[in-house]
């Protein structure tokens, strides 16, 4: 899978401890003890073997980490005032944070969890990151308007750590890529945020993430 290798190269060990192999087209059975499990709704899902996420009402979301395609070269053909700068390519990554967040809130909120800044014995710790972002980038068409950056069909992939926010034990991790389906793309101002397609990906994210609180409170108390 090489979404799955990209993801694993691009994440420091510091981020979310030792990463596995990134040699084969599958990903492992086993990575820091986490054991590969069958999901619907992510392409990859370690789970810490007894763990569960019943019990937990609450998530304390770290602000999302963007980390672009390492082939995605904008500036290939620019020149000038047309080159993206270090401002725009910041501005693309708290955009996309900022909606990620609205997002997962809002999704969380109709499933009667909430979003804290506290541990506690109830509060689950996320934590996302988001590689292999991949956007075409077009020239501005005119002078002082807004830049706009498009990707027809686009693509980037989740990774995501969940872990106990008293003990910072780690009970899952989950790996997912995904691209803009159908004529969907990614559109992304400087000005004004449009993720058009991306948001779309975001959403079924943040529906993967409260469908598992869902079955695991749903099953019984927390082991």
């Amino acid at each position: 899978m090489r979404a799955f290798a990209v993801a694993c190269a691009a994440i420091t060990v510091a981020a979310l401890g030792s990463l596995p192999s990134a040699v084969s087209k599958e990903p492992p059975k086993e990575w820091d003890g986490l054991e590969l499990r069958p999901s619907k709704n992510v392409a990859a899902l370690y789970v810490r073997p007894g763990a569960s996420l019943a019990g937990y009402k609450h998530v304390r979301l770290e602000p999302l980490e963007v980390h672009f395609d390492k082939n995605w070269d904008p500036n290939a053909s620019r020149m000038g005032t047309n080159r993206l700068t270090k401002d725009d390519f910041d501005r693309i990554k708290q955009g996309l944070s900022d909606e990620f967040a609205k997002v997962i809130k809002k999704e969380l909120a109709d499933g009667g969890y909430d979003l804290v800044t506290e541990a506690g014995e109830d509060v689950l710790d996320v934590t996302p990151i988001i590689v292999d972002l991949y956007i075409a980038a077009p020239d501005k068409p005119y002078a002082g308007r807004s830049r706009t950056y498009t990707a027809d069909p686009g693509r980037m992939t989740l990774v995501a750590e969940l872990r106990d926010s008293e003990t910072q034990q780690v009970l899952a991790r989950a790996i997912d890529p995904r691209r803009a389906s159908g004529t969907g793309t990614f559109q992304i101002t400087t000005s004004v945020s449009n993720l058009g397609a991306a948001a779309q990906i975001i959403e079924r994210w943040a529906s993967a993430l409260r469908k598992a609180l869902d079955a695991a409170n749903a099953s019984g108390a927390r082991k």
